[in-house]
């Protein structure tokens, strides 16, 4: 969500076939006006409050399988009443993959902040002897000093059971 509207704020992004792009936001919706660029956000305080503005709901929904929780899919299925999900996953990793002049500045500006981090920084804060996590909570101070958002992204590969 946060690559097509600029927020990380609870919500959800909803793409209607025939009609206007909606992010909706549940926490904060203030928040989210101030730092998305999106044309058109609404609060929402459940997805009751989404549902009522959508008429003729389709069978079949696309939706990105891979990051959305299972309880957050079944809240959704409870008041969007969909038969069908399709994967939208590979769509949006085509997608992204493609990248923009604007967004290959801003690559270049990590490298170079991280460059930067490592080569400068890291000698500042390491000393022999230290933990790793110690040398991790001072890298991770000196990370949100140069910018970082504080928001870890992680991605959990769970394997096929047998």
């Amino acid at each position: 969500m946060y690559y097509f509207t600029g927020t990380m704020q609870e919500g959800m992004l909803l793409i209607p076939r025939d009609d206007e792009a909606v992010l909706w936001v549940r926490r904060s919706y203030e928040r989210a006006e101030d730092e998305s660029l999106f044309p058109l956000i609404r609060p929402m305080g459940s997805y009751r409050d989404a549902v009522g503005s959508y008429k003729n709901l389709p069978d079949t929904i696309y939706l990105e399988t891979y990051f959305v929780p299972l309880a957050m899919f079944q809240r959704f299925q409870k008041y969007f009443p969909f038969k069908n999900v399709k994967p939208l996953d590979m769509i949006i990793a085509k997608l992204r993959s493609l990248k923009s002049n604007y967004e290959l500045e801003k690559i270049k500006r990590a490298g170079e902040v991280h460059r930067r981090v490592l080569e400068e920084r890291v000698p500042e804060i390491l000393e022999e002897g230290m933990s790793e996590a110690e040398l991790a909570t001072r890298l991770f101070s000196v990370m949100v000093e140069e910018g970082h958002q504080a928001y870890p992204a992680f991605q959990c590969l769970i394997p096929k059971w047998p």
